[in-house]
C-alpha cells in the first residue's frame, strides 16, 4: 500500500523537465537544480543536464528525496540517464532507484519498435511494443520549444517514463508567456500543462526549455535555485509523511474484524467517465451523485483444473511479473504442491504469500523476482509476488489499485484479481480469498496503467451510505 505513495512522489519529481542554469546562447548544454517542497515543507532537490550534439541528446537527472512513510524515515535517491535522437525520440536509457529498504536498476533501449528492457537479476529481456516513437520525460520541456508548439493549442505526445517502466500518452497543452517568481527571482517564461495518466501538472520553463517552476496537487512545488542553496540547506527535523496525501478520511466507522461483504459509497471529486469503477463485485449505481456499491463475490466450488481455460493474456509475463522466472515457478510449486485444483491452488499462494512474507513499508519498485529474495514488502510487493506465482502455474491474474478501508479513513492500496471462470479479488496482504467489499477498485494493470490513481490524490471524496456483514 504505501509503496505507491513513494512511487507518486518519485513519478511527480522525475516527471518534470528540469530546471536550468541559463546557459549563453547557442549553448548545446544546461545543468539545472529544483527545490522540492510539498504544501510548504521541503522533502528534496533534484539536478537535471542536457547535453546536445549532433548525434541527438543526452539526459541526466539525480533526484534526492528524504520524507517518512508511517512514522519510518525514507531517504530516496533515483538516477537516470536517456539518450534520444536530434528529433527528441527516445533511443536508450538507464535507471537506477535506491532506499534503506531496496535498490533497483534498470536498462532499456528502443529496437525493431519495441522497448527492450534488461534488468539485473531477471535472465531474460522483456519488452513493450511503441506504436511510434516515445519521448523521454526530462525531455518534455525541450519538445515543447524545439517543435514551436502554438499558443491554446492541445497536443498528444507519447512519454517515456522510467519510473513507471512504460510509454504514456501525454496531452500538452500551451498557455502563453507569463511572469512567475522561483528561488527570490522574476522570470518571464513560457506557461504548459501536462496530463499524464489523468494527472496533471502546470510547468513554467524558459527559452531552452527547462524549467522554472513546476507544480501539482495536492500542493507540490519544485522551483529553480542554485546548487549552493540546495546543498546547504538543513534538513527538516520533521519529515513530510507521504501518508497525509493519500489518506481519505470518512465519518462512519467500521468495526475491527468486521467481514464486510456490502459497502456503498458516496464518491466526489472523481469523473465516472475517466475511471472505470466497475469490476469484480462492484458497480456504479448512480453517477449524479456517483454512488458505488461493491459486493464480496462468492467463490466457485471447484474443481476447476489448472491451467485454467480463458483470459491468456493474463497468463503472460511482464517487466515486472517475471512468471516465467524459473525460481518463480518453482517457488509456486512448493507452495501448492500437487494441488491440480485452480480453486484451492489460489487459496493456497494467497495463504502463503500473507503467512511468508514480511510486512514492511517499503519504498521500492517492485519486481516478483525481487521480491522472492527478500521476502518483505508492503501491498505492492504482495500483489507482484501472488500475480507471478499465480500466472507461473497457470492462473490468470491481474494487478488492482485503489482505496481500502482501515480506521477511518481509505489508504491507496494494491491487491489482485484471478479469473477462476470468472474474476475474483484477492488480497494476500491480508490473506483474503476473496477479499472483502472494503476495496474500492481506481485502476488496474501494470506501473503505468497504476499511475493513473495519482490524478485523484488530494481531490476524491468518500461517505459510507452503508456496509453490511457476513453472518458467519
Amino acid at each position: 500500500m504505501r509503496n505507491v505513495t513513494i512511487l507518486a512522489v518519485a513519478v511527480l519529481v522525475a516527471a518534470g523537465c528540469g530546471g536550468a542554469k541559463a546557459g549563453k546562447p547557442g549553448s548545446d548544454s544546461a545543468e539545472a537544480w529544483l527545490s522540492t517542497t510539498i504544501n510548504g515543507q521541503k522533502v528534496g532537490y533534484s539536478l537535471y543536464r542536457f547535453d546536445q550534439s549532433a548525434g541527438g541528446y543526452r539526459f541526466e537527472s539525480y533526484i534526492k528525496m528524504t520524507v517518512a512513510m508511517a512514522g519510518k524515515e525514507q531517504r530516496i535517491e533515483s538516477r537516470s540517464v536517456a539518450h534520444a535522437g536530434p528529433d527528441l525520440a527516445l533511443q536508450d536509457f538507464t535507471f537506477t532507484f535506491s532506499s534503506q529498504d531496496r535498490s533497483f536498476a534498470v536498462k532499456g533501449r528502443v529496437a525493431g519498435g519495441e522497448l527492450v528492457f534488461d534488468a539485473p537479476g531477471d535472465k531474460q529481456e522483456r519488452t513493450i511494443k511503441l506504436a511510434g516513437p516515445g519521448y523521454p520525460a526530462a525531455a518534455l520541456g525541450r519538445y515543447v520549444v524545439v517543435r514551436k508548439l502554438v499558443k491554446d493549442s492541445t497536443y498528444k505526445v507519447p512519454v517515456f517514463d522510467a519510473a513507471i517502466m512504460g510509454v504514456v500518452p501525454a496531452e500538452v497543452k500551451v498557455i502563453g508567456r507569463e511572469k512567475v517568481k522561483a528561488g527570490g527571482q522574476e522570470y518571464d517564461a513560457l506557461k504548459f500543462t501536462t496530463k499524464m495518466a489523468k494527472f496533471e501538472m502546470t510547468t513554467w520553463i524558459d527559452d531552452k526549455g527547462m524549467s522554472i517552476v513546476e507544480a501539482s496537487p495536492p500542493g507540490m512545488r519544485s522551483e529553480r535555485t542554485t546548487a549552493e542553496q540546495v546543498l546547504k540547506a538543513e534538513p527538516e527535523d520533521r519529515k513530510f509523511d507521504v501518508l497525509t496525501m493519500f489518506r481519505v478520511p470518512v465519518d462512519t466507522e467500521i468495526p475491527d474484524g468486521a467481514k464486510v461483504n456490502r459497502l456503498k459509497l458516496e464518491i466526489t471529486g472523481v469523473d465516472p467517465k475517466e475511471y472505470d469503477l466497475t469490476g469484480p463485485g462492484q458497480q456504479v449505481l448512480t453517477q449524479s451523485p456517483l454512488v458505488v456499491e461493491i459486493k464480496t463475490p462468492g467463490v466457485p466450488a471447484g474443481p476447476l483444473a489448472l491451467p485454467v481455460a480463458g483470459e491468456a493474456d493474463y497468463l503472460k509475463p511482464s517487466v515486472s511479473i517475471q512468471s516465467d522466472a524459473p525460481e518463480v515457478k518453482a517457488k509456486a510449486h512448493e507452495a501448492i504442491g500437487d494441488e491440480k485444483d485452480a480453486v484451492a491452488a489460489t487459496r493456497k499462494l494467497v495463504s502463503w504469500v500473507f503467512t511468508v512474507m514480511e510486512k514492511q513499508a517499503t519504498a521500492s519498485f517492485p519486481s516478483a523476482l525481487d521480491v522472492l529474495k527478500t521476502m518483505k514488502g508492503d501491498c505492492n510487493e504482495h500483489a507482484v509476488l501472488f500475480a507471478a506465482l499465480a500466472r507461473s502455474v497457470g492462473i490468470p491474474t491481474k494487478t488492482a489499485v485503489g482505496l481500502i478501508y482501515m480506521n477511518r479513513a481509505f489508504y491507496y492500496h494494491a491487491w489482485n484479481e484471478v479469473y477462476l471462470g470468472t474474476w475474483i479479488p484477492v488480497d494476500a496482504t491480508f490473506g483474503e480469498f476473496p477479499a472483502s467489499a472494503l476495496h474500492l477498485k481506481l485502476a488496474e494493470g501494470e506501473l503505468s496503467q497504476q499511475a493513473e490513481i495519482l490524478g485523484l490524490v488530494g481531490t476524491i471524496g468518500i461517505k459510507v451510505k452503508e456496509f453490511g456483514t457476513a453472518t458467519k
